[in-house]
């Protein structure tokens, strides 16, 4: 990697960057490091340095420092952290990529999820190659997020482990299908908050979150105190189990619930 070679001005401003352990950093933190350099000039050095192999452009304005002994061409910065760089409101990440930190998916992930309380403008940002998909949740829908660890230093905005349950269940296309969901509720089953899950469930509203939730709580045969609760609180119309599959299957008047995936086809993924 011959052509990574460091000069004035790029040794120091990556210098005082590593000072401050900035992995990320914006045009403007760099012109201001750089005192004296207009912010034309600065975006000019920043070009040079993403040619060199130096930095990644990660979206417009906003840069990545490659570590020095890795390939520009293969490098990529992991994909929780960079999505708290991409987003310019409140955030947490969700769904699919909240089961992943909670380590309950059994397939790998091929996007990064995050949930805004702000509607952005695009909803999906790629960078090379991995798409980030920014989903929107309004006022009600949004909390139940923490500091969670991804490693042994570092922590990100990500949905509690009832809240993923909560999100997954409410659009389970984003979570890989039911059939995933199934087998993270059940993976966690010993260590899910169950007072909490009622009690979101109750904050978040939602007809068709408490109908899946009820259904695959009873098809896993996880006791909780609150089944009858939910049971009350039921409107009268159906929903999909799995809103992405055809619209066909029995229908569970227990739980208001169209069952568009057999049962036999649920548990035996809780193997895998």
């Amino acid at each position: 990697m011959g052509y990574k070679t460091l000069k004035e001005p790029s040794s120091f401003l990556l210098a005082e960057l590593n000072n401050q352990d900035k992995q990320f950093f914006t045009l403007p933190e760099a012109t201001e490091l750089l005192s004296g350099s207009n912010p034309v000039a600065v975006r000019k050095l920043l070009s040079q340095m993403v040619e060199r192999g130096l930095l990644m452009r990660i979206k417009d304005g906003l840069y990545h420092i490659i570590p020095y002994d890795k390939d520009p061409q293969t490098y990529q910065p992991d994909w929780h952290i960079t999505a708290t760089h991409l987003v310019n409101s409140d955030y947490y990440i969700g769904y699919y990529s909240a089961l992943s930190i909670h380590s309950l998916i059994t397939q790998p992930a091929f996007k990064e999820q995050v949930v805004v309380n702000k509607i952005h403008q695009k909803q999906s940002i790629f960078v090379k190659n991995t798409e980030y998909q920014i989903i929107f949740h309004n006022k009600a829908h949004f909390f139940g997020a923490k500091n969670t660890w991804i490693d042994n230093y570092t922590k990100v905005q990500c949905s509690d482990l009832e809240k993923t349950f909560i999100d997954c269940l409410f659009m389970p296309q984003y979570a890989g299908g039911i059939t995933e969901i199934t087998k993270a509720i059940h993976k966690a089953r010993e260590k899910t908050d169950y007072e909490k899950l009622l009690r979101y469930c109750r904050q978040f509203k939602s007809q068709a979150v408490i109908k899946r939730l009820g259904f695959l709580l009873e098809l896993l045969e996880i006791k909780t105190p609150f089944i009858e609760k939910l049971i009350s609180g039921l409107s009268g119309s159906y929903i999909l189990l799995d809103p992405s599959l055809p619209k066909e299957g029995r229908m569970f008047s227990r739980w208001k619930i169209r069952q568009n995936i057999d049962t036999e086809t649920l548990k035996s993924a809780l193997s895998y």
